[in-house]
């Protein structure tokens, strides 16, 4: 048979999306309050199972407690979101400059320069991914200490998503004709190559839509401070 309290976190969770670990120290905290309330209740007087009515009922809403708690989601999913992407284009990118220290992009060439458009290309994918990795750690980094001190809206999250398909579907593209017109005989780099950036794209595109998903509805409403200050930095 449940309680009051337990139909309560019931119904939270099941408005919640995210991340599981987050969305259990959430509803925890939130089992733990209610609880505890219900305690003072019952300490004056209240039995048991008014007195977890009263302590639901002073909480607040499952409607306007879930909004909240999902808005906090939503900014945890698109911090994750923006690492991945750190780190995907930060080791795209070491390893760039590692083939061109030793001599590796010669070898894929086949010993022959490349033209012009190659080059153009290749510049571009570079300029590209540089400030994709830029505006990555800003975006990790805002949402990392940004609620702390301002509102971060779920379009900024939505914005998280956006950014990722677009660097993913250009990164593909771009590394597609890069890998199967080099100047010389790269054929079999490239396969290698392809099948790591595939795997990261598949990556990176699975956490862009738990972080759109999470972001889709935006809160109408925010909880009270006790709920926000407990996990905005997480």
């Amino acid at each position: 048979m449940t309680t009051p309290i337990d139909d309560y976190v019931s119904a939270v969770a099941g408005r919640l999306r995210g991340s599981a670990r987050l969305r259990a120290d959430m509803l925890a905290e939130i089992r733990d309050a209610l609880v505890d309330a219900a305690d003072v209740h019952r300490h004056h007087g209240l039995s048991a199972p008014e007195a977890q009515r009263t302590a639901v009922r002073e909480f607040g809403s499952v409607d306007r407690i879930a909004r909240g708690l999902q808005d906090l989601l939503a900014v945890a999913q698109g911090r994750r979101t923006a690492l991945l992407l750190v780190g995907v284009l930060g080791a795209q990118y070491g390893m760039s400059e590692l083939l061109g220290r030793i001599g590796g992009w010669q070898q894929f060439w086949g010993g022959v320069e490349p033209g012009t458009w190659y080059l153009w290309l290749a510049r571009t994918m570079d300029t590209f991914a540089g400030l994709a990795l830029g505006t990555a750690v800003v975006m990790a980094l805002l949402l990392r200490w940004g609620p702390r001190h301002v509102e971060i809206r779920p379009a900024a999250i939505r914005l998280i998503a956006v950014l990722v398909s677009v660097v993913v579907g250009v990164s593909l593209v771009c590394g597609v004709l890069l890998a199967v017109l080099p100047p010389g005989d790269g054929g079999a780099q490239a396969l290698v190559g392809g099948a790591g950036w595939t795997i990261s794209s598949g990556l990176l595109l699975g956490s862009a839509r738990r972080s759109w998903r999470a972001a889709a509805e935006p809160p109408e409403s925010r909880p009270a401070g006790r709920l926000v200050g407990s996990w905005a930095g997480r």
